[in-house]
């Protein structure tokens, strides 16, 4: 048995929407190794696309830990909401997690170079757009960077309280600005809710990316991430699950 299939189904009886995807995923998804979600414009500055298979959705639905692929198609659910949607775009784009975030295959000063270009390079294809949204996982724990240009100050939220700003993440992001702009970053750690348990911080970061997406770089500049509130509650967090969960879904028939 794999890690999702030992763990409990949370809250997703009661929910009509995790109740309705769960027996999609669980009707269409084991039949095959995985499905293509398909991100048809500009969410990273190039095509992109990623899959998910039947564990990445039993993740969501046992509350585990969220992988890059969850993450990423979460941000296609976004992009496509802040493109097609009613809502305002605020000049927002998105760098891919699993661009920036490290491997075992390179060395850290590998890791740092690469992934300081891939930013570099997201800053030069931003056209407009003056907000990037910048997820990392330097292992097993999500984060967020959020990096506004007109003001060149980058805001990092973390779930766990009391943490520090990750030394890696911020070399990566001080070498592509010099790399872009020959321009040194200010460094805000963000008010922000704190997770309580030892899996949420991907459904965290979701929440954050989502608030930022809605209102724009005022709610990091007031210090209103979560809107007070200290931890996110259930309700909270099943939205984000609902969302991921759904738009993954539709693409098993595509």
């Amino acid at each position: 048995m794999t890690r999702a299939q030992r763990r409990p189904r949370l809250r997703v009886e009661n929910n009509a929407v995790l109740t309705m995807t769960a027996l999609v995923v669980d009707a269409q998804v084991l039949k095959v190794d995985s499905i293509k979600l398909q991100c048809v414009d500009d969410l990273f500055g190039y095509e992109s696309f990623t899959y998910l298979n039947w564990d990445d959705f039993e993740a969501i639905f046992t509350l585990d830990e969220l992988t890059g692929s969850v993450i990423t198609a979460y941000m296609m659910f976004l992009y496509e909401q802040m493109k097609n949607g009613p809502k305002l775009d605020h000049g927002i784009c998105f760098v891919s997690p699993s661009a920036i975030s490290p491997s075992e295959r390179k060395s850290k000063r590998k890791h740092i170079a690469d992934a300081s270009r891939v930013v570099a390079d997201r800053l030069s294809t931003r056209k407009d757009n003056d907000i990037i949204i910048l997820p990392y996982n330097p292992g097993r724990h999500w984060v967020l960077a959020v990096l506004d240009m007109k003001t060149y100050t980058c805001y990092y939220l973390d779930s766990i309280m009391n943490s520090t700003i990750n030394p890696v993440l911020r070399q990566i992001i001080d070498a592509a600005m010099s790399l872009y702009a020959m321009q040194s970053v200010n460094w805000v750690k963000a008010k922000c809710p704190y997770q309580t348990g030892g899996t949420e911080c991907g459904y965290y970061v979701l929440k954050f990316m989502k608030e930022v997406v809605e209102e724009g770089i005022a709610i990091l500049a007031n210090d209103n991430v979560g809107e007070g509130k200290v931890v996110y509650t259930d309700e909270d967090i099943d939205g984000i699950r609902e969302g991921c969960s759904s738009f993954g879904a539709t693409f098993v028939f595509k």
